[in-house]
């Protein structure tokens, strides 16, 4: 159980699992320069300018492109069976973990289990904060990313004080205790795949070389230490406890906090773990599930079913 330090603020209800998941590093390229790069809109105050009238008049133009070259894919895919083998030998000597949660971490190092276990997403224009190309070089850069979708480290986020506008306090706890050196060796193995990728024809066609890190003999595994940044789709802060109950969540299987009346939570928070996609459509199954749910439980089950029925009906006829 984590344990609360916030001297200002009296802790009604000690909660298990208040942490975050998710990791990601970013390879840059520089990138043949021909191609139209977002980076433009920073460097080019014209083009920038252009863009912007482009958007406001027909919502059309570089402002409305998003990264589209995006895929999941297992780890047998990503390194070869031996070092798949290594990494999930170490698994069952890990503490900290609900013995179900233990089970599904475990699990996703089947080689049968075909899951999107890394996430790869490439794009042209410098995604890192922790590459720097010198200015007025005239250069154009791409980025992939790799981001690791079930890391066995997590981190925290408590608040420090009674005041609703100060920042919590964050610990990503990234590759932190024996969890955590599982995901760093995974994320190494996942570091040179990205760099076979951007190797292999016809993507290879665009970039010219890899500047971040550098080409050559690089420390694969500092690198990734050091680069590390959460990606967008956190959950898990108010993870689900499933059937260790109040020692391994925060909400019951209705989406109640243990220990409380009248208290839901219902969003990406309750998710134990994180996925294989991106997390918007399972919000949207979320947030659906638990308006059922606080219907049923005010009483008002006879009219929730009437309005589905309704919905359903609707959508046919459409």
């Amino acid at each position: 159980m984590r344990t609360f330090r916030i001297t200002s603020v009296r802790v009604r209800l000690p909660l298990y699992r208040i942490d975050v998941n998710l990791t990601v590093t970013a390879m840059v390229f520089e990138a043949e320069p021909s191609h139209p790069n977002p980076d433009d809109l920073k460097r080019d105050p014209a083009t920038a300018t252009a863009a912007k009238a482009e958007y406001d008049t027909s919502k059309t133009g570089p402002l409305t492109v998003l990264a589209n070259s995006m895929v999941y894919l297992p780890f047998s895919h990503v390194m070869d069976l031996p070092a798949v083998e290594s990494i999930a030998s170490k698994i069952p000597s890990l503490s900290g973990f609900a013995p179900q949660e233990a089970s599904i971490r475990g699990g996703r190092f089947d080689q049968k289990a075909r899951l999107g276990q890394i996430e790869y997403i490439f794009d042209l224009g410098n995604w890192s904060p922790f590459f720097t190309p010198p200015r007025n070089e005239g250069k154009k850069y791409a980025t992939l990313l790799q981001i690791l979708q079930y890391p066995f480290s997590h981190g925290s986020i408590h608040i420090e004080t009674k005041s609703p506008i100060d920042h919590p306090r964050i610990d990503p706890g990234y590759y932190a205790g024996p969890a955590g050196s599982i995901d760093v060796e995974t994320m190494v193995h996942c570091a040179k795949f990205a760099d076979k990728i951007a190797q292999t024809k016809p993507l290879a066609d665009i970039i010219q070389r890899r500047v971040f890190p550098p080409e050559g003999d690089v420390d694969l595994k500092k690198w990734v230490v050091d680069t590390t940044i959460t990606d967008w789709h956190p959950v898990g802060t108010c993870a689900m406890g499933g059937k260790g109950g109040i020692n391994a969540g925060v909400v019951d299987e209705r989406l109640r906090v243990y220990g409380t009346k009248g208290l839901r939570v219902v969003d990406a928070s309750i998710m134990p773990l994180q996925i294989s996609a991106h997390l918007q459509a399972t919000v949207y199954a979320i947030a659906e599930k638990g308006a059922t749910m606080i219907i049923e439980d005010a009483g008002l089950s006879i009219w929730a079913k009437t309005t589905a029925s309704r919905s359903t009906c609707t959508a046919r006829e459409r």
